[in-house]
């Protein structure tokens, strides 16, 4: 007889036991950018949110463009009405990214934005915790 771990539940999921092997489809980036947004689009299809007007007005409403940050992925799966929890270690912009290629060019401009959104992230009920 086989237990209760060993059948696949209703929402595509595999328990072997030690883990649980989800059935997500696989999203390739489109740009070497949008890695957040691609696995954004994973999660969304899985859930069965994602219709990919939807997904490019929220991008167009969230002003979502080619800098997005990991605090921009929580806002867009609050947007969907995925809940979630974003655990990060810094509530905030990590300075240590000021010299890295890819964001040195809008840093200061990013870093005001990014903060501004951790800042109002319990107003617009986006769920933060350090870790």
């Amino acid at each position: 007889m086989k237990s209760p771990r060993d059948h696949h539940s209703a929402a595509g999921a595999a328990n072997t036991g030690d883990y649980v092997q989800l059935k997500v489809p696989v999203i390739q980036q489109l740009y070497h950018w949008d890695c957040g947004l691609a696995c954004s689009r994973m999660v969304l299809q899985y859930l069965d949110h994602l219709d990919d007007d939807d997904f490019e007005r929220a991008l167009q409403e969230l002003q979502l463009t080619k800098s997005i940050w990991t605090i921009d992925l929580a806002y867009l799966m609050r947007h969907f009405g995925v809940k979630h929890r974003f655990c990060t270690q810094t509530l905030g912009v990590d300075k240590g990214y000021k010299n890295q290629s890819f964001y040195r060019k809008h840093f200061d401009t990013e870093e005001n934005r990014v903060n501004q959104l951790f800042a109002q992230a319990k107003s617009c009920k986006v769920l933060v915790e350090k870790w």
